[in-house]
């Protein structure tokens, strides 16, 4: 799946363009076996500031189709 934007609640981490400790962060990633992997974190300053630029922050996916690993259905 290509990238997406994701609300990381209750985890600490550190902006990854301003190096500023945050909590309860948006993050960018990829989903791979239905699991969220965070490649880069904002702080809440800089993601508003990002805003206007997010289809450039994560424009287009490496890999846009993933091979299905299990049933969608069980």
């Amino acid at each position: 799946m290509g990238p997406v934007w994701r609300l990381m609640k209750g985890q600490k981490g550190t902006c990854d363009r301003c190096g500023r400790e945050t909590a309860d962060y948006p993050a960018v990633g990829r989903v791979v076996d239905y699991e969220f992997t965070p490649e880069e974190k904002y702080c809440w300053d800089c993601y508003r500031y990002l805003t206007p630029f997010l289809d450039d922050v994560a424009p287009v996916s490496q890999n846009p189709f993933q091979p299905v690993t299990k049933p969608a259905i069980p």
